[in-house]
């Protein structure tokens, strides 16, 4: 945990190389020493189709999947440190947003298949 899922505009390919991207989350993520990096996962997603108000300005935005239990402020100093390590790393990018989301410890399921 947690689970890191980027979403950008496919016009983000062209101003930034988002394996790198994806290398910088997971970093960022390890870095911040609240987390097992073994169980840390990302991903990124890109959308081809999107409508952004008016402009069609290019983003990416971050989702960080937590178990819940932590503190809004817990939260809040996760996303402002996720923050400040990504965007150096975004390029001409319009627009960074992150976000952290409680994943209910009560249902969350899991299962993880012997070695391959």
């Amino acid at each position: 945990m947690p689970h890191c899922i980027i979403e950008y505009t496919r016009g983000v390919e062209n101003k930034i190389k988002i394996s790198k991207l994806v290398d910088v989350v997971y970093e960022g993520v390890v870095n911040s020493g609240i987390f097992n990096s073994n169980a840390i996962k990302v991903r990124a997603i890109p959308f081809e189709f999107y409508k952004s108000g008016l402009n069609p300005n290019d983003y990416i935005h971050i989702k960080l999947r937590i178990l819940s239990g932590r503190t809004i402020e817990q939260k809040k100093e996760i996303s402002n440190y996720m923050i400040e390590c990504i965007k150096p790393h975004i390029g001409q990018t319009k627009s960074l947003t992150l976000e952290v989301i409680d994943m209910d410890i009560r249902s969350y399921g899991k299962h993880i298949n012997g070695s391959l």
